[in-house]
């Protein structure tokens, strides 16, 4: 496992961000410093050769994990339970996204807790861009039948597939794949992505066909400034926006293809 790194100017990120964000997914970190001019970005490869051409290309450092950092920074994670409906989970505060306490997960749980109660007990849920597993997880706890978590991060998966495990969560299926290219051959009551807006975007085509004529969307990731902007893009594609829910500088949409859900 490698990790390649650079320091980049505004100007920098807005020529490369978005494509280092449509080819590599949750596997980028983008971390902000208040008072600082630059910001840090953070890929995680699978293999060196992948590491070294983001280096040749775009300069930065790498650095070679230990083939144990997964096990021993689980140690050094606190464990702290989630409470889902009434059910607890835990998920290590660890490289993957997605450990509850984030704005974002925590608006896709509160959602993903209501919106089931109107749900028969075999609903079925795709989860887009899974990092922990965390909302998988929940959707397994509070009784879905079936559940299909992608995520284009291969370390994200295995530690997604490691707190399955932990919280006895057997009925998700894991796959390393990218969300606007995996296929999919049914069709699902719930679809939840906590992604990057533009990944959002270009995604809702291909959910609209794979969402139940009664389902609804949970979808996170998304800044107050993007507000208009994904809404639109939603109504665009045939989705009715039902509730938006801000916590702080991000906001997470519920969406539905009628104007009225179950």
């Amino acid at each position: 496992m490698y990790i390649w790194r650079k320091h980049a100017t505004t100007d920098w990120q807005k020529r490369h961000g978005d494509n280092l964000l449509r080819r590599f997914g949750t596997a980028v970190a983008i971390v902000e410093r208040p008072g600082k001019v630059r910001t840090l970005l953070e890929v995680s490869c699978s293999t060196r050769k992948q590491a070294l051409e983001l280096q040749n290309k775009f300069g930065g450092a790498i650095e070679k994990l230990r083939a144990d950092w997964l096990e021993s920074f689980a140690k050094e994670s606190r464990l702290k339970p989630i409470r889902v409906g009434s059910h607890q989970i835990v998920i290590p505060a660890e490289a993957a996204f997605g450990t509850g306490e984030h704005a974002t997960t925590a608006m896709c749980l509160h959602m993903l807790e209501r919106v089931i109660r109107r749900r028969r007990d075999d609903w079925t849920m795709l989860d887009a861009g899974t990092g922990s597993g965390i909302l998988a997880i929940a959707a397994s706890r509070l009784g879905a039948k079936q559940i299909v978590a992608i995520d284009i991060d291969p370390l994200a998966l295995k530690i997604a597939r490691r707190n399955a495990r932990a919280n006895r969560a057997r009925n998700i299926q894991f796959h390393v794949s990218d969300v606007l290219k995996h296929k999919l051959a049914e069709k699902f009551d719930v679809i939840t992505a906590n992604l990057f807006s533009e990944i959002l975007i270009a995604a809702l085509p291909i959910w609209r066909r794979r969402l139940t004529a009664d389902g609804c969307m949970i979808l996170s990731g998304v800044l107050r400034l993007q507000e208009r902007t994904v809404i639109a893009a939603l109504r665009q594609n045939g989705f009715v926006p039902h509730e938006t829910k801000r916590r702080g500088k991000w906001l997470a949409l519920l969406t539905a293809r009628r104007r009225k859900m179950i």
